[in-house]
């Protein structure tokens, strides 16, 4: 997975670059932790591009009305038993969904199998459910990358006919997020620096208030005490425990923040679930 914000990126910010202490770098990489982890809470999903494999829909649908699309393959002929519930577009979790990962092209692989059970039951999902992207199924892509490779920033791919209704009977492996160089504003077309920016943002944050509550609360929570009131001289040891309690149960985003991340939230998983 693609990382977001470095240990050096928050260093930096906190005026530690040069010659940090081990205690200060596993100060920055809790803060930066918790900081991707509300990010992801608020935007709907984890940014930093990776394989995800995911099952739909989640749950059943129907009514009282129903329908069939035919379906063939060089074998038979079916009926697909479809509700009025059922539409041609699915929405996957992450997005954006890639055409490629960093080392060329990666194509989705999606399979039907209306008895799938969301992968659970034995030879499900076999190769002969496996669709062919462009003549089953396409993404919506609507951009390109900095490697000439498409794009689907919604997160939608249409189908031929309408998607199963039957939950867990539809298996996606797709790419989805952010490269680094976007992340960094060197992704072409494809800018994802709001994110990086808010990441290391609500990392220094962090930071500080693990460090303001130490120097206030230290004897109280077993962390040594405060050697001096230059944050780049402070040091000491604590476990993630301790590192926890000093945080608190800080999962909210500044507003600042929850605004540059806004055109990045995967606002269709959100609606449909």
């Amino acid at each position: 997975m693609a990382k977001i914000a470095d240990i050096s990126d928050v260093l930096l910010m906190l005026g530690l670059s040069s010659g940090p202490t081990e205690e200060q770098r596993a100060l920055a990489q809790f803060s930066i932790n918790a900081a991707e982890a509300a990010v992801a809470r608020y935007l709907k999903y984890h940014p930093a591009l990776a394989q995800r494999t995911e099952f739909y829909p989640n749950m059943e649908k129907s009514t009282s009305s129903r329908e069939g699309v035919w379906e063939t393959n060089d074998q038979e002929a079916f009926i697909r038993q479809l509700s009025e519930a059922a539409t041609s577009e699915l929405q996957v979790s992450n997005i954006p969904i890639r055409a490629s990962d960093e080392l060329g092209a990666n194509p989705i692989d999606l399979r039907i199998d209306y008895d799938g059970r969301a992968g659970t039951r034995s030879g499900a999902f076999a190769v002969e459910t496996k669709k062919v992207e462009g003549v089953d199924f396409w993404p919506n892509y609507n951009a390109i990358d900095a490697n000439g490779y498409s794009v689907c920033m919604d997160g939608l791919v249409r189908s031929e006919g309408r998607w199963p209704t039957t939950a867990g009977a539809v298996k996606i492996v797709y790419m989805a997020g952010y490269t680094q160089d976007e992340f960094r504003g060197n992704g072409g077309n494809i800018d994802a620096y709001p994110i990086y920016e808010a990441v290391v943002d609500e990392s220094v944050r962090r930071v500080k208030k693990i460090l303001t509550r130490a120097f206030r609360y230290g004897a109280g929570l077993g962390v040594g005490p405060l050697t001096s009131e230059n944050l780049g001289d402070y040091s000491y040891s604590a476990d993630t425990a301790t590192l926890q309690k000093l945080v608190g149960t800080d999962a909210d985003l500044l507003q600042e923040n929850q605004i540059k991340l806004q055109e990045f939230v995967n606002w269709g998983a959100a609606l449909a679930s």
